[in-house]
């Protein structure tokens, strides 16, 4: 008896992509939009910049406003009316070694791409504080081994 063979959803997915990449050159800007959210090497951020670091880091849970949400946990509001958003040492403390449910990032973010995420927050969903966090300070606040 002959039997097709059954192709899965990958093997779909993965045809398909082929199929794709030889009919074009170059992929498709939502194909790159998406792509920039991945980074280079597994272990490590490569983005640099504090509004793809938080579109790759922290927009999953604290959403793409800021405004957090509940549900299988709770994730607060990152708007100025989070009074914890005043201090930058706080949030990059946070950022650096995680809290409650939330993970740490000193691990696979460099000092400045944590000084960067910090002072993106710190600076959109209705924030506006002037001082910014440095590198320099992150590094301070990093515990020693």
């Amino acid at each position: 008896m002959f039997m097709k063979p059954i192709l899965t959803a990958g093997a779909l997915t993965l045809l398909a992509t082929a199929a794709f990449a030889q009919q074009s050159e170059a992929p498709a800007p939502q194909t790159e939009a998406l792509l920039s959210r991945f980074s280079d090497d597994a272990n490590q951020f490569t983005q640099t910049d504090g509004e793809a670091l938080y579109r790759t880091t922290c927009q999953a849970c604290h959403m793409e406003d800021g405004q957090g949400d509940e549900g299988a946990g709770a994730y607060p509001p990152l708007s100025d009316d989070n009074p914890k958003m005043n201090s930058r040492h706080y949030i990059a403390g946070v950022i650096l070694t995680g809290y409650h449910g939330m993970p740490r990032f000193g691990d696979t973010m460099t000092d400045a791409q944590i000084a960067a995420v910090t002072n993106y927050v710190r600076n959109s969903f209705g924030n506006d504080y002037s001082r910014q966090m440095t590198a320099e300070e992150v590094t301070a606040l990093r515990v020693s081994d």
